[in-house]
This record gives structure tokens, C-alpha cells and sequence, in this order.
């Protein structure tokens, strides 16, 4: 080996070490070590204060009745009907084991947020997006407070950014974290295939390159390493395909146009202002992203497609949200190139705009706490203490639906006389109804709001207030309802 070669192969190693320090730091400035020690406080304060006030609605009590009613191989055979991976139903159960109290259910996703928060500093993300982000509506309220399997997807996409610009070097790394977001639920598959997609359009260009890597050992590397994902992620795909009695209506719409329609009134809120903010926010990103706008476009499609065919609702909408962000901060470097000194202006424009995003993220979080904190974001609790003595006496009850799963965890057996199975949490199976009624009929009837007809004017119904926090909105639409039999008092009598 000559001495050119020597120095040739010494600069390629000085590179990649620079390489790999630039993308994951091992140890915190000082600036940022105290920073972070003064958001988590301040983050911490405010999710307990608020989830200590919050009460869980029916998909979080699903959530803890599939993971208290089985083992660890029962919440796999479950979660084929849940349309996600059982990673968030093992972490439950891990917590009860330890005794966590439902009431405290919301300790498990403030520190996974925690965890998200530590990983956020130990990026290259600018500063003031350190300090900002963990307030936004996002991380400090709907993936804290409420608890979901989408708090796992904040310190999984922080994973990716760690490990994204070194995955050539280190790809072992990269794509464990592109299973981590994997493992949250149908929306994390499609991210990490979006990734993976990616990484195939790089080796198939490598492949017909006539310029060809000299380190072949490396390049290998990381090829195996990439099969070997793209097995399991094809195996894990195929695992998780619902069974063919699953009833869950995971089709939105068949009709695409409406469903795109749909998805777009909630990506926009509101439909004027919205559709002046989501052209201003398209093409601030595609300035922002201008010279990997393709590989962009590879990474976001597939999952807004998926949004517009499938089911969805607002909570999936943090997908596209952490999505966004973490692109951004992964190519913050390439941007700089872009928005050079030469265009003061238009860097000057682009910052205050996305700082005034961020800022209204903030105020969007703050207030959702605020709002949760004031008004009952589901009833299921007072509903349980309503019901305890009827319970407690031997009177008959009913669930009508889904939605009153939300009292079960409450009670420490099963309260509904018309549950077709041995669970107590819902199955999403075409051979079990929820809809049918004792005969004779139940003494009280738990439903959504007006959700069940009373044709004989049998029963009173009793009505519980809920409201659905979303940023700046406290909608009152997650009212339900206890039917109670209008002679009950004459059969607890005879009883």
C-alpha cells in the first residue's frame, strides 16, 4: 500500500469518527444538559398535575383490560384483532405487575414522553426546538396524558434521528429504531417501510453505480443487515394481518375521495384558515427540503396515503406530526446549505414561521391541560360509582357497544350480564355481538349517549358528561349514558 493510499484511508477514518460523533452525542453540553434538566421538571409538573385529573376514556380502558385479562401469549393472540403490535400491552402489563393503580395509568406514557424528551436533547435539533417541542400539544398532552399506544411514537422517531446519518456505518442500529416505531401500531409499519423503501432505492442505485465503494466490508455490512430487516419487517407484517372474523372497520371509506376529504378537514381544523396554513406550511417545507425533496416525498406519502384510505381519526394524526419534525431535524444541515447567507431574507422568514408554529403547538398543549384539568374528559368513573350499589345489590346490567368498556376497569370482575366471551375488554370478532340485550330485559343498560332506543319505554336515561380535548376545543362529544329500568326500585324490592 503506497503512502497515498495510507492518507487517503487515515481521512476516511478521521471522517467517519466525525461522522459518527456529529450524530450521536454521547454526553450533553452544559447548556443543554441544564436545559433539559429545567424542561423535564417544568414537562413533568404538568402531565402529572393534569393526568392525575384525567380520566381514561374507552380505548385506554381497553388497553388495561387486554393486558390484565391475559399472559404475555394471550396479548399476542388479542392484539391480531387490536391492528397493532403488542409492544404497548406488554409495557402495561409490566406496570401492573408492579401494581400500578388504573387511576394512575397515565404514569406509563408520561415517562416514555420523558424518555422521548432525553433522546429530543441528545439530537442536533436547534435549540429553541428543545426547549419547545416537549410543550407542544402533542408530547405534553395528547402523548402524556392520555393513554395510548402513540406515546411510543415521540422517543421512537427521536431514534431515528439519532441514528440516521450514521446507518451506513452502524445500520444495525438505524434499523432496530425503524422497529421501535414499527412496534407502536399499523401507522408505525407504514414508516418504517416509507424508510425502508428508501434505503432499497440507495442500494439498487449503488448497484448500477459505475462508481463503486472501495470498502467492501462496510458495504456488506450493511446490505446484510438490510435483508435481514426486511425479512423480519415482511415476517412481522404478515404475523399481524387481522384474522378473517376480525369486525374492525379499518377501511375509513371505500369511497377514496371522500376519505381523502375527510382527512384533509382534519388536517386543516378549520377550513378556510386551514387551507391558508397547509399551502403556506407545504411550501415552506418544500423550500426548506429543496434539494431532497424526492427522498422526502418517499418518506411522507405512503403514510398520508395510508390516512386517506384507512381508518383514522385525530389521535393518529401525531404520525405525520413527529414524522414531519424528525425529517426536519435529520436534514437541518443540508437546509442551512440551502437557506445560505446569500438569502438572508428567506431564512429570516422561514425561522419566524416555524417558531410561530412551534409556539402555537405550545399554547395548543398548555391549554389542553388547562381544559382537561376543568372539565371531565370521560365520565366512566362517576359512572362506576353510580352503578356500585345496583352492582352491589344484584341487579342485572347491560353494556351496549364499545363504549361502556370504560367502566370495567373499575370493578374487579365482570359487570355485564350480556358480554358474549370470557374477556372482559371488547373483541373486534364478527362471532361475539355487544349489541344484544339480556332477555328479560337488564335492569340498567350502560351505552354512548342516546346510542341505545328504549322502543318500550322501559327505562330513564341518565346522562354523563364527557369532553374530547383537542388543542384550543373542548367538544362535547364524549357523553354517555346509564339506562335504568323506571320499576327498578319494585324489583330491588322483591329481590
Amino acid at each position: 500500500m503506497n503512502s497515498l493510499q495510507v492518507s487517503a484511508a487515515n481521512c476516511y477514518t478521521v471522517h467517519i469518527q466525525q461522522l459518527s460523533g456529529n450524530s450521536m452525542r454521547s454526553r450533553l453540553s452544559k447548556r443543554d444538559g441544564i436545559a433539559l434538566c429545567i424542561v423535564l421538571a417544568v414537562y413533568l409538573c404538568i402531565a402529572v398535575i393534569t393526568g392525575l385529573n384525567h380520566e381514561p376514556w374507552a380505548d385506554e380502558a381497553q388497553g388495561w383490560l387486554l393486558a390484565r385479562d391475559n399472559d404475555l401469549l394471550g396479548i399476542v393472540m388479542a392484539e391480531r384483532y387490536e391492528g397493532t403490535l403488542p409492544t404497548w400491552h406488554f409495557i402495561i402489563k409490566f406496570f401492573q405487575f408492579l401494581g400500578l393503580p388504573y387511576d394512575h395509568f397515565f404514569v406509563i406514557p408520561v415517562l416514555i414522553a420523558s424518555i422521548g424528551i432525553i433522546l429530543l436533547f441528545l439530537t442536533d435539533a436547534p435549540f429553541i426546538c428543545k426547549i419547545m417541542l416537549p410543550f407542544s400539544f402533542y408530547v405534553l398532552y395528547q402523548e402524556s396524558v392520555v393513554a395510548r399506544q402513540y406515546c411510543l411514537i415521540f422517543p421512537a422517531m427521536m431514534l431515528i434521528v439519532l441514528t440516521f446519518k450514521d446507518r451506513k456505518i452502524k445500520p444495525v442500529r438505524f434499523f432496530l429504531s425503524l422497529f421501535a416505531i414499527l412496534s407502536t401500531s399499523s401507522y408505525g409499519v407504514v414508516i418504517s417501510c416509507s424508510f425502508m423503501l428508501w434505503e432499497f432505492i440507495c442500494l439498487v442505485k449503488d448497484h448500477f453505480s459505475k462508481d463503486k465503494s472501495d470498502n467492501e466490508p462496510l458495504s456488506s455490512r450493511y446490505r446484510i443487515a438490510f435483508w435481514t430487516s426486511s425479512i423480519v419487517l415482511v415476517a412481522i407484517i404478515f404475523l399481524s394481518v387481522p384474522p378473517d372474523d376480525c369486525s374492525f372497520g379499518a377501511v375509513f371509506n371505500h369511497n377514496i375521495i371522500i376519505s381523502a376529504t375527510a382527512t384533509f378537514l382534519f388536517y386543516v381544523d378549520n377550513v378556510l384558515w386551514g387551507i391558508i396554513f397547509l399551502i403556506s406550511f407545504i411550501a415552506a417545507l418544500i423550500i426548506y427540503f429543496r434539494h431532497n425533496i424526492i427522498q422526502i416525498l418517499v418518506y411522507i406519502v405512503p403514510l398520508t396515503l395510508y390516512l386517506f384510505v384507512f381508518y383514522h381519526q385525530r389521535w393518529h394524526l401525531p404520525y405525520l406530526f413527529f414524522l414531519v419534525v424528525s425529517l426536519m431535524i435529520i436534514f437541518k444541515d443540508k437546509a442551512d446549505l440551502v437557506i445560505n447567507k446569500d438569502r438572508k431574507p428567506l431564512n429570516l422568514i422561514l425561522s419566524t414561521y416555524f417558531i410561530v408554529l412551534l409556539v402555537i403547538q405550545c399554547a395548543c398543549g398548555l391549554y389542553s391541560c388547562y381544559l382537561d384539568y376543568c372539565k371531565p374528559y370521560y365520565p366512566a368513573k362517576k359512572m362506576a360509582e353510580f352503578i356500585k350499589p345496583y352492582v352491589d345489590s344484584g341487579a342485572t346490567i347491560d353494556g351496549f357497544g364499545f363504549l361502556p368498556v370504560s367502566v370495567k376497569p373499575y370493578f374487579d370482575r365482570e359487570i355485564y350480564a350480556n358480554n358474549p366471551s370470557d374477556k372482559r375488554y371488547y373483541i373486534w370478532s364478527v362471532n361475539y355481538s355487544y349489541y344484544e340485550l339480556s332477555s328479560p330485559p337488564a335492569d340498567i343498560i350502560v351505552a354512548s349517549y342516546e346510542g341505545f332506543d328504549d322502543p318500550d319505554d322501559l327505562y330513564d336515561m341518565i346522562t354523563f358528561e364527557g369532553y374530547a380535548i383537542y388543542k384550543f376545543s373542548a367538544i362535547n362529544e364524549n357523553n354517555l349514558s346509564i339506562y335504568v329500568r323506571k320499576d327498578l326500585n319494585t324489583i330491588t324490592d322483591r329481590s
